[in-house]
């Protein structure tokens, strides 16, 4: 099976703060800006195209010391809301990435 990888819509623009607890993004298609800070923001920095959901979760619970189990949900739920307007896309992790 191969492991989905999630990164942002090549139809986005973005903007973070110097220290990236606040990203302003906005989808081209969409004209409407939004801001993401502090976890949400970790989440967005994270999807950078090479980590797993899986990988993703376990990294923000190390992040933030806590279970990847306590996070599960609410990151899943940031990355399904963030793909069904098309700001992130998945493909598949490339060959000899970890």
């Amino acid at each position: 099976m191969t492991e989905q990888v999630w990164r942002v819509s090549s139809d986005v623009a973005c903007v973070q703060s110097a220290d990236g607890d606040r990203v302003a993004v906005l989808h081209l298609e969409q004209h409407v800006p939004f801001i993401l800070a502090g976890t949400a923001a970790s989440v967005w920095n994270g999807l950078d195209g090479t980590r797993t959901e899986k990988e993703l979760i376990e990294f923000l619970a190390r992040e933030y010391a806590t279970e990847a189990g306590t996070i599960h949900g609410d990151v899943m739920g940031l990355i399904h809301t963030l793909s069904s307007t098309g700001t992130i896309t998945s493909s598949p992790r490339d060959e000899g990435a970890s």
